[in-house]
C-alpha cells in the first residue's frame, strides 16, 4: 500500500513538458502560394492578405495574438547578418520611439518602444533571412493593434524564426 502513494507521489511531481512553439501556434503556413518560399507557424485563426505589387511583395499575417508583415525585395546583401544590423541601426536612428534592443541575434533582434510621456512599453521584432536572390523582412508593429507583450512577441519571433 505505502508503495502505491510512493508511486503516485512521484507521478504527481512529474514535471510538465514546456510548452513549444508549435503548441502556441498549432498551424504551419505555406506562403509559396503568395511568392514565399517559406514556411512558418502561425495560430489557428490566421488569416493572410497579399498586399504585394510590381515592385515588392507585401504580405500580412494576422491571427489572435499575432501579427507578422514580410516585406520581400531582391536582396541587398547575401547574408541575413548584415541586413539586419542595417535594419536596427535605421530603427535606432529614425525610430524616435525607440527604447531599446531586448534580444540581438545574427539574423533579427527584438526591441521596446515607448511613447514619450507613456508609460507603456511596446514589443516588436525584425527577423531577416535570404532566399536565392530575394530578401525576406518578418516584423511586427503594434501601430494598428493593442501591444503585444513581450513573452507575445518573443513567440512571435520564434515562430518566423523556425522556418522550414
Amino acid at each position: 500500500m505505502v508503495c502505491i502513494f510512493i508511486i503516485l507521489g512521484l507521478m504527481a511531481c512529474e514535471t510538465p513538458k514546456e510548452a513549444t512553439i508549435k503548441d502556441v501556434f498549432p498551424k504551419q503556413l505555406d506562403l509559396l502560394q503568395h511568392g514565399i518560399p517559406i514556411k512558418i507557424q502561425v495560430p489557428e485563426d490566421a488569416q493572410v492578405t497579399n498586399r504585394s505589387d510590381n515592385f515588392m511583395q507585401d504580405v500580412l499575417i494576422e491571427g489572435t495574438n499575432y501579427y507578422v508583415r514580410i516585406y520581400s525585395n531582391g536582396a541587398t546583401a547575401p547574408q541575413c547578418a548584415t541586413m539586419a544590423e542595417e535594419a536596427l541601426q535605421d530603427i535606432k536612428k529614425t525610430n524616435p520611439t525607440f527604447k531599446k534592443t531586448i534580444l540581438e541575434e545574427a539574423c533579427g533582434f527584438i526591441y521596446a518602444v515607448q511613447i514619450p510621456g507613456d508609460t507603456t512599453t511596446c514589443y516588436n521584432f525584425n527577423y531577416q533571412t535570404v532566399k536565392g536572390n530575394k530578401s525576406f523582412s518578418f516584423s511586427t508593429t503594434t501601430s494598428r493593434r493593442q501591444p503585444f507583450s513581450k513573452e507575445a512577441v518573443e513567440n512571435i519571433y520564434q515562430a518566423v524564426k523556425e522556418q522550414e
